[in-house]
C-alpha cells in the first residue's frame, strides 16, 4: 500500500507540475537548437548501476521498490509524462478543447529533450494527425450560410452573431480560435469547400531543434511549402518560380542527404515537381498545346537558368524539353509516333499528340501512377489511403 501510495504522490506531482510549466506559448515553443546543459532538472537523467531495473523493466513490487528510489523526482515526473505521451496526444479529437491543446504542447516539450530520436518522429507523426483530428467539424447542414461565414472569416470580413449563430457549435468554436490567434486559420479549397488549418510552421518548430540536421531540414521546408493549398479546381495553387525552386530543394537534399530517413520521401517529392514543371496539371499548362513556346518569357527563361545546372537531372530534363519544343511535327512523328489509343486503350485525341511525345521524349513517370502517399499537407508525409 505504501508503494502504491507513493506513486499516486508522484502522478499528483506530475499533474501539478504540467499545470505550473511555462515558457511555452500556445504556439511557439524554443527555437534554439542547441539546449543548454543544466537548464531543467528534465535534461539530465540520473545514473543507476547497470544491475538497477528501470522502471519499464520492474516485474515485481521489491524491483519496483528500487527503480523508484533510484530516480529522482524530476526524472520519476519526466519519465511518467513521456510514457503516457502516446496516448495522450491520440486522445484528443474534434470535442476537445485548445487548452488540451496547450497541455500536449507542455507535455512534449517536458519530454523533447531527453527522448529518442525515434520517439521525437513518433511524437511528430502523433502531433500532425492530432491537428488533423482537432480541426475537423461535420457537414453543414446549410452550405449557402456556411459559405458565407468562412468566406468572411479566410477574408478577415467582421461577421455577425446571427451569421455565426447559422452554422455548428464547433464550426463556432474553431471560428474563434482563428479570431484570437490560436495557430489556426481558414484555407479555400475551391468549389465551394473549406477547411481549417493548423499554422505548419509552429509546428515544426516545437521539434525541429531536436532532430539532425536532415530531419529538421525536412520538417522546415515542408512547413513552408505545405502552409499554403497545393491544389485548386485541379490546378497548381502556386507559381511556375516556386515550381522550379522546390524542384531545386529537393535535388539538393537528396545529394545532400543520401541516407537520410526522409530520403524515400524527398524523392518522391522531387519526382512530383520533376513531373509538374513538364506536364503541369489538368488546369495549368505552361506552354501552348503544341509545346512550342512558354504562355509567358520569364518562366523560360526560369527553365534555361536550370538546364544550366552541374551533375542535375533536372538540367538534363530541361535540355531534352527545348530539344523537343524545336523538332518539327514530322521528326516529333517518326522519333515517337502516336498510335490510336494509349496504354489504357484510350483514344488519342489531336490535342494531346504533342503531351503524349513528349511523355515518350522525356519519360518521366507519374508520380501517382504508384504513389501511395500525401506529402502536400503537413510536415510529415503521410499515407494517402488512410483517412
Amino acid at each position: 500500500m505504501k508503494l502504491l501510495q507513493l506513486i499516486q504522490n508522484k502522478r499528483i506531482s506530475l499533474i501539478v507540475g504540467l499545470s505550473l510549466l511555462s515558457g511555452v506559448t500556445a504556439c511557439q515553443p524554443p527555437s534554439d537548437k542547441a539546449i543548454p546543459s543544466g537548464t531543467t532538472s528534465a535534461s539530465v537523467k540520473a545514473e543507476k548501476p547497470p544491475s538497477t531495473p528501470s522502471l519499464a523493466e520492474a516485474k515485481t513490487p521489491k524491483a519496483l521498490t528500487t527503480a523508484l528510489v533510484a530516480l529522482s523526482e524530476d526524472t520519476l515526473t519526466e519519465q511518467l509524462i513521456c510514457t503516457k505521451l502516446h496516448d495522450s496526444i491520440n486522445a484528443i479529437d474534434n470535442k476537445s478543447k485548445i487548452e488540451n491543446i496547450h497541455s500536449i504542447q507542455r507535455q512534449i516539450q517536458a519530454c523533447l529533450p531527453t527522448a529518442s530520436n525515434a520517439e521525437i518522429l513518433q511524437w511528430l507523426a502523433d502531433y500532425q494527425a492530432m491537428y488533423q483530428r482537432f480541426l475537423q467539424f461535420d457537414n453543414p447542414t446549410d452550405s449557402a450560410a456556411f459559405f458565407t461565414v468562412m468566406s468572411h472569416v479566410e477574408q478577415g470580413k467582421k461577421i455577425t452573431v446571427a451569421k455565426l449563430k447559422q452554422v455548428n457549435p464547433r464550426v463556432r468554436y474553431l471560428i474563434g480560435l482563428v479570431m484570437s490567434r490560436s495557430d489556426v486559420s481558414v484555407r479555400y479549397l475551391g468549389e465551394g469547400d473549406f477547411e481549417f488549418h493548423h499554422d505548419l510552421t509552429a509546428m515544426a518548430d516545437i521539434f525541429s531543434p531536436y532532430l539532425p540536421d536532415d530531419q529538421s531540414a525536412f520538417i522546415q521546408r515542408m512547413a513552408k511549402d505545405n502552409q499554403a493549398i497545393f491544389w485548386f479546381d485541379a490546378a497548381i495553387a502556386f507559381s511556375f518560380e516556386a515550381l522550379v525552386e522546390r524542384a531545386v530543394f529537393w535535388e539538393d537534399f537528396i545529394k545532400r542527404y543520401p541516407k537520410s530517413r526522409f530520403y524515400t520521401d524527398a524523392k518522391a517529392l522531387l519526382n512530383t515537381y520533376r513531373y509538374l514543371l513538364f506536364f503541369g496539371s489538368e488546369n495549368t499548362q505552361w506552354t501552348d498545346d503544341d509545346i512550342r513556346k512558354f504562355d509567358n518569357p520569364v518562366d523560360e527563361q526560369l527553365m534555361r537558368q536550370l538546364a544550366k545546372r552541374n551533375d542535375s537531372e533536372l538540367a538534363q530534363d530541361v535540355q531534352k524539353f527545348f530539344t523537343f519544343m524545336q523538332q518539327s511535327n514530322t521528326e516529333r512523328q517518326q522519333r515517337y509516333p502516336v498510335p490510336d489509343k494509349d496504354e489504357n486503350g484510350h483514344k488519342i485525341n489531336q490535342w494531346e499528340v504533342a503531351h503524349y511525345q513528349l511523355d515518350k521524349a522525356l519519360e518521366i513517370p507519374s508520380p501517382w501512377k504508384e504513389d501511395n502517399k500525401d506529402c502536400s499537407t503537413g510536415i510529415l508525409c503521410i499515407d494517402s489511403k488512410i483517412e
